[in-house]
C-alpha cells in the first residue's frame, strides 16, 4: 500500500478534536529591556550619600521614643608608606649584580660550579647503556654542574642553581 506523503491510519483510541475546547489565557505584557545608548553618561552620574539610619534611644527618665541620628562612621586609617621591595635577580650561570643579603653590600656575585645531581645521572645513564669509556665526560663540561654564587666580600653562599 503506498499512501503518499501520509502516514498509514494508527488503529489507536478516537481522536477528540480539542480546538474549540482550548481556554484562552491573558498574559501580562513585559516592560520592554532598556537600552543604553552612551555608557559613559552612566559612569558620570554622581549617585547622593544615603542618609543615616535613625536610631531609637529609650529613657526612662524623659520621653521613651526619641529619635536620634546614628553616630558618624569612625574615619578610615591613613595608608601605611609603601615600602621599598629589592627582588633579587634571577640567578642562574652567571656572575650577577645584587644586594647581598647578608652584609647589605652591593655586590656582584662570585661563582664556582660543582658536581651536581645531573653530572651523576648521566655518568650512570652513559655506565648503564654500555658507554662506560665516556661516563667521565659530564665532569668536565659546565654546562652539567651546579652553580654556586657566594659574595666576593663576606664569602657566604647565597644561591646554588641547581640543573637538574
Amino acid at each position: 500500500m503506498n499512501y503518499g506523503q501520509y502516514p498509514p491510519p494508527y488503529p489507536g483510541p478516537v481522536h477528540i478534536n480539542f480546538a474549540n475546547q482550548t481556554q484562552q489565557v491573558n498574559y501580562q505584557a513585559q516592560p520592554a529591556p532598556m537600552i543604553i545608548a552612551n555608557q559613559q553618561a552612566i559612569h558620570n552620574v554622581v549617585q547622593p550619600a544615603p542618609a543615616p539610619a535613625a536610631m531609637i534611644v529609650y529613657n526612662q527618665q524623659a520621653n521613651p521614643n526619641i529619635v536620634q541620628p546614628a553616630p558618624a562612621p569612625a574615619p578610615a586609617p591613613a595608608p601605611a608608606p609603601a615600602k621599598k621591595v629589592i627582588l633579587p635577580p634571577r640567578l642562574t650561570e652567571v656572575p650577577a649584580p645584587m644586594q647581598c643579603p647578608f652584609c647589605k653590600e652591593d655586590i656582584v656575585t662570585q661563582t664556582t660550579f660543582v658536581n651536581g645531581t645531573l653530572v651523576w645521572v648521566i655518568c650512570g645513564s652513559l655506565g648503564i647503556l654500555g658507554i662506560w669509556p665516556c661516563c667521565l665526560i659530564p665532569f668536565f663540561v659546565k654546562r652539567c654542574k651546579d652553580v654556586r654564587h657566594r659574595c666576593p666580600g663576606c664569602k657566604n653562599l647565597i644561591h646554588v642553581y641547581r640543573r637538574m
